[in-house]
């Protein structure tokens, strides 16, 4: 009976314990890692900044940390007026002055909510740069160094989705209110500078389009490139209407050819029988009974 008295004192004591250690809440990094970072939201749609336990500074952070703030413009107050130098990083010595330390301080604060993990990831980082960063300053839109080739391909070529728009208008021809256009003109610049190249860029894209569509309204790249399409699909056209004038040209000339048969038949004049003079005739019929007798 002891014993059984013991027992019951002992799983008292664990059960308290156990149930503290149930509620202990995840990470929130960790947590929106695992959603937000790997769900394609809608086309537009605002990144929520990830706000966790600021990470202790290392010797493998720094690195990465330093690589971020390779991809930011060097950005100072001259006389009063902003400059913002895309030919100079905020990494460099040469960046020193007062506001450019502001700008790598702001960085530094965006990314504090990441791990070392996810700072070697360029997605994460991309997005929590758009999410926490450049809300910052409105000068922050203007800072990243970005391939401008990619920018400029990505905006003369990708399909735009914003409502209302015509099949194929591209980004660079978007309308200045529409919500798609204005997110991607920003986005594109981070993620270029971060490191994405076109074709990731394209399926980030297209991730977030048929994240809401049932499955017979997804898309493929090659929607999203509509001059792509005319460029390699001119071939068949041009064939189908080849053989469709070629037909027309046929016909035309089989329906003429017999009308043209006709009209010679009705046009030639009926043939003259010759006429012969009488004294002729008759000179002609003696020079045959000539001959005859010399037989």
């Amino acid at each position: 009976m002891a014993s059984l008295f013991v027992a019951l004192a002992v799983l008292a004591s664990i059960a308290p314990a156990s149930k503290v250690w149930a509620q202990v809440p995840m990470d929130p990094a960790a947590a929106a890692s695992e959603t937000a970072l790997h769900e394609a939201g809608q086309v537009g749609q605002k990144h929520a900044p990830l706000r966790g336990t600021p990470a202790v500074a290392s010797a493998d952070r720094q690195p990465l940390l330093a690589k971020i703030e390779s991809k930011i413009a060097c950005v100072c107050i001259d006389n009063g007026d902003l400059k913002i130098d895309p030919s100079r990083s905020i990494a460099q010595s040469e960046c020193n002055c007062p506001h450019a330390a502001r700008v790598r301080t702001d960085l530094n604060e965006a990314l504090a909510g990441l791990s070392t993990a996810q700072l070697t990831d360029k997605r994460t980082v991309a997005e929590q740069l758009e999410a926490a960063f450049v809300p910052m300053a409105a000068e922050y839109e203007r800072v990243f160094r970005y391939p401008k080739a990619d920018f400029d391909w990505w905006m003369d070529n990708v399909r735009c989705v914003c409502d209302g728009c015509k099949p194929t208008v591209f980004f660079s021809k978007c309308q200045i209110t529409c919500h798609p256009a204005i997110t991607y003109k920003l986005r594109t610049r981070i993620f270029f500078a971060m490191g994405f190249s076109r074709d990731e860029m394209l399926d980030y894209y297209l991730a977030e389009y048929n994240a809401d569509k049932s499955a017979r309204d997804q898309q493929t790249r090659d929607w999203l490139l509509p001059r792509k399409q005319r460029e390699r699909g001119w071939v068949v056209p041009a064939v189908v209407m080849f053989g469709v004038l070629l037909s027309l040209g046929l016909s035309v000339r089989r329906w003429a050819r017999p009308k043209k048969a006709k009209e010679r038949a009705e046009g030639e004049p009926a043939p003259v029988e010759p006429v012969v003079d009488a004294k002729a005739r008759n000179r002609l019929l003696d020079e045959m009974d000539r001959d005859d007798e010399g037989f």
